[in-house]
């Protein structure tokens, strides 16, 4: 009895790489694409090109092939992975490319979905992910600087344009057939009603709950001869006091009130009351309540280092860019600014947070929203309008909205904020996140999207 091997171990291994190899472009054609580049060797960075002109025009989806078992942390995936980003960032966003990787065995599946599986991914792992990729040695010290250069968001974008299959021949077989019995890639399948999956979860909200108000209003007659408009100019927008009707409302004392607000009120004339009983007492209060807790909010923001801004009756937290040697500023162990020292218009960005506030019933809810703004010398000197125009353009996150990463934005500002923690001092909020309990969902992944579109199909039929 004897076992003979005629292909040797390294040409049995490139021959099962070259067949899995083509039962993979088998696959994607029987989605539609078009193969534009192919590696035979599987030499290059990249094994296959493909593109589907007829729906996602010029953009092409780079596979990478792994037929012998995967780590996730392994060092040659991770320097891979670092070379793909650089490509990907070194393109202008229209331009780039997604990127799909087919693996025959993914060990320990369930951390891939920690980074690759948009329901399950978690802050932590991607943070992991992204700090491996950064320091690992296969990569040349030039390739570690320049992925050091780009921001967490950035990283984050491209995961957001990466697709992991684990898949082998035999699933890859089955798939094709089943492709080719049905008709979901034809132009009209995708304008057909999908059906939202039953799935128990809950979702994280850009709401945020007041749980705790300042104790006391402080209630004074305006001076004779003040107007309104003057004392609005003077106020600091973060200073808790309000203007109305001759009146002032301020959540602080007069004793430590700015000389730009004591100015304007008769202090003789404060009366103190119950904050949370006053704004419930009608709507009118309860629309200068929001506009005192915002202060409050702003104000906080102003003592993490942040600046303050109304733009447009839009008001934003962002931290300054205050050292000129340094390419970026970082918090919380995030990026918030960057310099960008090009040679005809240096400018600087800054992750940016617009607050809101919402007033139901006896209730105030903070909305926080993400957005990135631009300077020319990292502090108050904004670039707006159409000089802003292709900045956003340039680093806008995508063609397609993002919710985990926005998510993490928000929760990256909820650490600088201190929100969900109770509240430290009398004028001071407490808060807590807003959660949503939810039992549908829309599909996850496009395998579960033509699952249900193709068995609604069915059902026509039934």
């Amino acid at each position: 009895m004897a076992l003979t091997n005629l292909l040797g171990e390294r040409e049995a291994l490139a021959k099962n790489s070259e067949i899995y190899g083509d039962k993979v472009q088998e696959y994607m054609e029987a989605m539609g694409y078009y193969i534009t580049e192919t590696s035979p060797t599987h030499g290059g960075l990249v094994d296959q090109k493909y593109e589907l002109p007829e729906i996602r025009g010029d953009r092409e989806v780079w596979v990478e092939l792994k037929w012998t078992d995967q780590r996730r942390h392994g060092k040659k995936f991770l320097e891979e992975m670092g070379k793909y980003f650089l490509h990907y960032m070194d393109r202008s966003p229209e331009k780039r490319f997604d990127v799909a990787i087919f693996g025959r065995n993914l060990e320990n599946f369930k951390e891939w979905q920690k980074i690759f599986d948009v329901t399950k991914q978690t802050d932590e792992a991607i943070q992991e992910f992204y700090d491996r990729v950064c320091e690992n040695d296969k990569l040349s010290d030039e390739h570690q600087r320049k992925i050091k250069s780009y921001s967490m968001d950035d990283f984050e974008e491209f995961l957001s344009d990466t697709h992991v299959y684990q898949a082998d021949y035999d699933s890859l077989l089955m798939k094709i057939e089943e492709f080719e019995k049905d008709d979901r890639f034809k132009p009209d399948f995708f304008q057909r009603e999908a059906e939202p999956i039953t799935d128990r979860s809950e979702l994280t909200t850009n709401l945020v709950e007041i749980t705790e108000y300042p104790e006391t209003l402080y209630i004074g007659d305006q001076v004779e001869g003040a107007t309104q408009e003057v004392a609005f100019k003077l106020r600091p927008f973060t200073v808790p006091t309000w203007f109305k009707s001759n009146k002032v409302y301020s959540l602080l004392p007069p004793e430590e009130m700015p000389r730009a607000v004591k100015q304007f009120i008769d202090p003789d004339t404060v009366e103190e009351t119950g904050f949370r009983s006053w704004v419930e007492a009608d709507q009118g209060n309860a629309d200068i309540g929001k506009r005192l807790i915002r202060a409050v909010v702003l104000s906080k923001g102003e003592d993490r280092g942040c600046i303050a801004i109304n733009y447009r009756s839009d008001y934003h937290l962002y931290f300054p860019h205050e050292d000129p040697e340094a390419e970026v500023r970082k918090e919380e162990g995030r990026q918030v600014t960057k310099h960008y020292d090009e040679a005809e218009s240096p400018f600087f960005r800054h992750h940016s947070l617009r607050i809101g506030i919402l007033e139901y019933p006896g209730q105030y809810f903070l909305t926080l929203k993400p957005a990135i703004l631009f300077t020319t010398n990292g502090k108050e000197n904004r670039i707006t309008g159409e000089q802003a125009k292709p900045l956003h353009d340039r680093f806008s996150p995508s063609r397609h909205g993002n919710n985990r990463k926005t998510r993490s934005r928000i929760n990256h500002w909820w650490k600088i904020l201190d929100y969900g923690d109770p509240k430290q001092e009398d004028l001071d909020i407490g808060t807590e996140p807003v959660m949503l309990e939810v039992n549908k969902r829309p599909p996850k992944d496009t395998d579960e999207r033509d699952g249900t579109m193709q068995n609604k199909w069915l059902g026509d039929f039934q």
